[in-house]
């Protein structure tokens, strides 16, 4: 199988207006990711082990705070790296 290109970009958006019915702030964490986040580690890794450069995003409506969601990816990497 070839690459068409060396990177791949992964956006987590969420639903937009399930989360903004329950909120307006985005100033804290409104949905749980932490089983979600768990199930994207292994799957990016596999993508930087065939070397491509892997970009993510993460919107508010993602889990209602891009910032925390970011420290979770960054948790969840940590917790799952192979030792």
């Amino acid at each position: 199988m070839r690459n068409s290109t060396d990177f791949c970009y992964v956006r987590w958006l969420g639903d937009r207006k399930g989360i903004e019915e329950r909120t307006k702030s985005w100033d804290k964490v409104i949905i749980d990711r932490s089983r979600e986040m768990r199930a994207w580690v292994p799957a990016i890794r596999s993508l930087l082990d065939r070397r491509l450069t892997v970009f993510g995003y993460i919107n508010n409506h993602y889990a209602g705070h891009a910032p925390a969601s970011i420290e979770l990816f960054e948790r969840t990497w940590e917790e799952l790296a192979v030792k």
